[in-house]
Protein backbone atom coordinates (compact mmCIF):
# COMPACT_ATOMS: atom_id res chain seq x y z
CA UNK A 1 0.00 0.00 0.00
CA UNK A 2 1.33 3.57 -1.05
CA UNK A 3 0.07 7.19 0.69
CA UNK A 4 -0.72 9.84 -1.52
CA UNK A 5 -0.07 12.88 0.34
CA UNK A 6 -1.53 16.33 -0.91
CA UNK A 7 -1.71 19.55 -0.62
CA UNK A 8 -2.02 22.86 -2.67
CA UNK A 9 -0.12 26.24 -2.81
CA UNK A 10 -0.86 29.52 -5.05
CA UNK A 11 -4.10 30.20 -3.76
CA UNK A 12 -3.66 34.37 -3.77
CA UNK A 13 -2.92 36.40 -6.23
CA UNK A 14 -0.11 34.39 -7.78
CA UNK A 15 0.33 33.30 -11.80
CA UNK A 16 0.61 29.61 -10.66
CA UNK A 17 -1.78 27.02 -8.57
CA UNK A 18 0.22 24.25 -7.39
CA UNK A 19 -1.17 20.36 -6.55
CA UNK A 20 1.30 18.10 -5.19
CA UNK A 21 2.49 16.14 -2.57
CA UNK A 22 4.41 12.94 -2.11
CA UNK A 23 3.68 8.89 -2.15
CA UNK A 24 5.42 7.04 0.33
CA UNK A 25 5.23 2.92 0.76
CA UNK A 26 2.91 2.07 4.31
CA UNK A 27 6.31 1.02 6.08
CA UNK A 28 7.76 4.16 5.65
CA UNK A 29 5.32 6.92 7.00
CA UNK A 30 6.34 6.31 10.87
CA UNK A 31 10.21 7.03 9.52
CA UNK A 32 9.25 9.93 7.65
CA UNK A 33 7.73 11.46 10.70
CA UNK A 34 10.21 10.55 13.22
CA UNK A 35 12.17 12.43 10.39
CA UNK A 36 10.77 15.62 11.42
CA UNK A 37 10.22 14.89 15.30
CA UNK A 38 13.67 14.55 15.45
CA UNK A 39 13.98 18.05 13.66
CA UNK A 40 11.49 20.04 16.06
CA UNK A 41 13.92 18.34 18.93
CA UNK A 42 17.03 19.41 17.91
CA UNK A 43 15.62 22.31 16.46
CA UNK A 44 13.31 23.72 19.26
CA UNK A 45 14.84 21.90 22.14
CA UNK A 46 12.19 24.07 24.41
CA UNK A 47 9.25 23.48 22.82
CA UNK A 48 7.58 20.59 24.20
CA UNK A 49 4.08 20.28 22.18
CA UNK A 50 4.07 18.75 18.99
CA UNK A 51 4.70 22.38 15.88
CA UNK A 52 3.09 22.05 12.61
CA UNK A 53 6.03 22.94 10.20
CA UNK A 54 5.10 24.60 7.68
CA UNK A 55 7.22 26.19 5.16
CA UNK A 56 5.54 29.88 4.07
CA UNK A 57 5.62 30.49 7.94
CA UNK A 58 9.04 29.45 8.35
CA UNK A 59 10.41 31.49 5.95
CA UNK A 60 8.60 34.78 7.34
CA UNK A 61 10.68 37.79 8.64
CA UNK A 62 10.37 36.81 12.04
CA UNK A 63 8.97 33.34 12.21
CA UNK A 64 5.48 32.58 13.84
CA UNK A 65 4.95 30.93 17.16
CA UNK A 66 7.00 28.34 18.02
CA UNK A 67 9.66 29.16 15.31
CA UNK A 68 10.05 33.19 16.59
CA UNK A 69 11.44 31.53 18.92
CA UNK A 70 14.94 31.00 17.23
CA UNK A 71 16.50 33.23 14.81
CA UNK A 72 15.88 33.63 10.90
CA UNK A 73 19.08 31.75 9.96
CA UNK A 74 18.11 28.86 12.23
CA UNK A 75 14.42 28.49 10.65
CA UNK A 76 16.70 28.69 6.99
CA UNK A 77 18.65 25.76 8.42
CA UNK A 78 15.38 24.02 9.56
CA UNK A 79 13.52 24.64 6.11
CA UNK A 80 17.24 22.77 4.66
CA UNK A 81 16.74 20.05 7.10
CA UNK A 82 13.23 19.13 6.04
CA UNK A 83 14.19 18.79 2.60
CA UNK A 84 16.96 16.97 3.56
CA UNK A 85 14.09 14.81 4.99
CA UNK A 86 12.35 14.51 1.40
CA UNK A 87 15.58 13.74 -0.32
CA UNK A 88 16.98 11.17 1.73
CA UNK A 89 13.88 9.11 1.62
CA UNK A 90 12.16 6.78 -0.56
CA UNK A 91 8.91 9.02 -1.60
CA UNK A 92 7.84 9.53 -4.97
CA UNK A 93 6.83 13.03 -5.62
CA UNK A 94 3.53 13.80 -7.61
CA UNK A 95 2.93 17.74 -8.62
CA UNK A 96 1.41 20.02 -11.58
CA UNK A 97 2.09 23.20 -11.94
CA UNK A 98 -0.96 24.98 -13.18
CA UNK A 99 -0.76 28.52 -14.91
CA UNK A 100 -4.27 29.88 -14.15
CA UNK A 101 -4.41 32.28 -17.30
CA UNK A 102 -4.15 28.83 -19.38
CA UNK A 103 -6.13 26.27 -17.08
CA UNK A 104 -9.30 25.63 -17.99
CA UNK A 105 -12.25 25.07 -14.98
CA UNK A 106 -11.08 25.29 -11.15
CA UNK A 107 -7.48 24.55 -11.13
CA UNK A 108 -7.37 22.33 -7.79
CA UNK A 109 -9.92 20.18 -9.23
CA UNK A 110 -8.04 19.96 -12.69
CA UNK A 111 -4.68 19.28 -10.68
CA UNK A 112 -6.03 16.11 -8.08
CA UNK A 113 -7.83 14.77 -10.82
CA UNK A 114 -4.14 14.71 -12.89
CA UNK A 115 -2.68 13.48 -9.01
CA UNK A 116 -4.64 10.62 -9.18
CA UNK A 117 -4.46 9.50 -12.88
CA UNK A 118 -0.60 9.33 -12.51
CA UNK A 119 -0.66 8.00 -8.98
CA UNK A 120 -2.73 4.89 -10.15
CA UNK A 121 -0.81 4.62 -13.16
CA UNK A 122 2.38 4.58 -10.54
CA UNK A 123 0.42 1.56 -8.78
CA UNK A 124 -0.11 -0.23 -12.39
CA UNK A 125 3.76 0.01 -13.10
CA UNK A 126 4.61 -1.05 -9.95
CA UNK A 127 2.57 -4.06 -9.85
CA UNK A 128 3.68 -4.97 -13.42
CA UNK A 129 7.13 -4.42 -12.12
CA UNK A 130 7.20 -6.52 -9.15
CA UNK A 131 4.57 -8.70 -10.11
CA UNK A 132 2.42 -8.35 -7.12
CA UNK A 133 -0.55 -6.04 -6.63
CA UNK A 134 -0.07 -2.20 -5.69
CA UNK A 135 -2.80 -0.39 -4.32
CA UNK A 136 -3.29 3.05 -2.54
CA UNK A 137 -5.28 5.92 -0.83
CA UNK A 138 -5.31 9.75 -1.35
CA UNK A 139 -4.74 11.75 1.81
CA UNK A 140 -5.52 15.45 1.25
CA UNK A 141 -5.08 17.96 3.81
CA UNK A 142 -8.07 20.03 4.43
CA UNK A 143 -9.43 23.27 2.52
CA UNK A 144 -11.53 25.34 1.21
CA UNK A 145 -11.94 23.27 -1.58
CA UNK A 146 -12.76 19.33 0.70
CA UNK A 147 -16.47 19.96 -0.34
CA UNK A 148 -15.64 20.26 -4.07
CA UNK A 149 -12.88 17.57 -3.97
CA UNK A 150 -15.19 15.07 -2.58
CA UNK A 151 -18.12 15.59 -5.10
CA UNK A 152 -14.96 15.10 -7.72
CA UNK A 153 -13.57 12.06 -6.44
CA UNK A 154 -16.85 10.41 -5.51
CA UNK A 155 -17.29 10.91 -9.06
CA UNK A 156 -13.74 9.66 -10.20
CA UNK A 157 -14.54 6.61 -8.15
CA UNK A 158 -18.05 6.10 -9.82
CA UNK A 159 -17.44 6.72 -13.45
CA UNK A 160 -13.55 7.19 -14.00
CA UNK A 161 -11.23 10.29 -15.03
CA UNK A 162 -10.93 11.81 -18.34
CA UNK A 163 -7.79 9.04 -18.98
CA UNK A 164 -9.49 6.12 -18.43
CA UNK A 165 -11.14 4.04 -15.20
CA UNK A 166 -9.31 3.92 -11.60
CA UNK A 167 -8.17 0.35 -10.79
CA UNK A 168 -5.23 0.68 -7.81
CA UNK A 169 -7.12 2.67 -5.34
CA UNK A 170 -8.15 0.81 -2.16
CA UNK A 171 -10.93 4.21 -1.08
CA UNK A 172 -11.80 7.24 -1.99
CA UNK A 173 -9.88 10.43 -0.74
CA UNK A 174 -9.70 10.95 3.12
CA UNK A 175 -9.19 14.76 4.08
CA UNK A 176 -7.27 15.56 7.39
CA UNK A 177 -5.47 18.95 9.08
CA UNK A 178 -1.89 18.83 8.36
CA UNK A 179 -1.12 19.57 12.17
CA UNK A 180 -2.62 15.82 12.60
CA UNK A 181 0.27 14.40 9.85
CA UNK A 182 4.08 14.65 9.33
CA UNK A 183 3.25 13.20 6.23
CA UNK A 184 0.86 16.05 5.06
CA UNK A 185 3.28 18.91 6.55
CA UNK A 186 5.97 17.36 4.27
CA UNK A 187 3.43 17.57 1.37
CA UNK A 188 3.52 21.26 2.26
CA UNK A 189 7.33 21.51 1.97
CA UNK A 190 6.85 19.73 -1.79
CA UNK A 191 4.47 22.12 -3.48
CA UNK A 192 5.83 24.81 -1.63
CA UNK A 193 9.29 23.89 -3.41
CA UNK A 194 7.40 23.44 -6.95
CA UNK A 195 5.81 26.94 -6.22
CA UNK A 196 8.95 28.86 -5.87
CA UNK A 197 10.36 27.01 -9.13
CA UNK A 198 7.15 28.64 -11.15
CA UNK A 199 6.39 31.40 -9.66
CA UNK A 200 9.39 33.08 -9.14
CA UNK A 201 12.60 30.83 -11.09
CA UNK A 202 13.45 29.38 -7.40
CA UNK A 203 15.68 26.48 -8.17
CA UNK A 204 17.96 25.55 -4.99
CA UNK A 205 15.13 23.64 -3.17
CA UNK A 206 12.97 21.96 -5.86
CA UNK A 207 16.36 20.84 -7.19
CA UNK A 208 17.14 19.22 -4.36
CA UNK A 209 13.98 16.73 -4.13
CA UNK A 210 13.32 16.78 -7.94
CA UNK A 211 15.18 12.98 -8.16
CA UNK A 212 12.26 11.94 -5.81
CA UNK A 213 9.94 13.02 -8.74
CA UNK A 214 8.10 9.48 -9.75
CA UNK A 215 9.72 9.00 -13.37
CA UNK A 216 11.81 6.54 -15.79
CA UNK A 217 14.64 7.38 -17.58
CA UNK A 218 14.09 9.93 -19.62
CA UNK A 219 10.25 9.63 -18.91
CA UNK A 220 9.09 12.15 -16.01
CA UNK A 221 5.93 10.67 -14.96
CA UNK A 222 5.37 12.80 -11.36
CA UNK A 223 5.49 16.02 -12.88
CA UNK A 224 3.45 17.70 -15.06
CA UNK A 225 3.32 21.25 -16.28
CA UNK A 226 0.34 23.10 -17.89
CA UNK A 227 1.35 26.72 -19.58
CA UNK A 228 0.89 28.77 -22.21
CA UNK A 229 3.85 28.89 -24.58
CA UNK A 230 5.43 25.42 -23.36
CA UNK A 231 8.16 25.23 -26.12
CA UNK A 232 10.17 27.42 -24.59
CA UNK A 233 10.00 26.08 -21.53
CA UNK A 234 13.00 24.12 -20.28
CA UNK A 235 11.68 22.91 -17.12
CA UNK A 236 12.12 18.38 -16.38
CA UNK A 237 8.91 18.14 -17.20
CA UNK A 238 8.55 19.95 -20.61
CA UNK A 239 11.91 18.81 -21.54
CA UNK A 240 11.11 15.55 -21.23
CA UNK A 241 8.00 15.41 -22.64
CA UNK A 242 9.27 17.03 -26.00
CA UNK A 243 12.18 14.55 -25.97
CA UNK A 244 9.46 11.51 -25.62
CA UNK A 245 6.77 12.49 -27.31
CA UNK A 246 5.52 8.90 -26.23
CA UNK A 247 4.35 10.64 -22.58
CA UNK A 248 1.85 12.78 -25.04
CA UNK A 249 0.06 9.52 -25.72
CA UNK A 250 -0.10 8.40 -22.07
CA UNK A 251 -0.21 11.27 -20.53
CA UNK A 252 -2.69 13.57 -23.11
CA UNK A 253 -2.34 16.89 -21.79
CA UNK A 254 -5.18 18.82 -20.06
CA UNK A 255 -7.23 20.46 -22.59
Amino acid sequence: MYILYLDESGTHNSRYFIVGGLAVFERETSCMARGLDQLQARHLPGVSDTAQFHASELRTEKGRPPFDAISRQQRRDLIHDVYGVISESRARIFAVAMEKAATVGDPYERGFEEMVNRFDRMLSRLSKERDEKHQGLIVVAESAYKNNLNLLAGKIAREGHRWGQIRNLADIPYFAPAKSTRLLQLADFVVNAVYGYYEFGYANQFNRIAPRIDQEPGRMHGLVHIADNLQNCYCPACVTRRANPRADREYPPIP
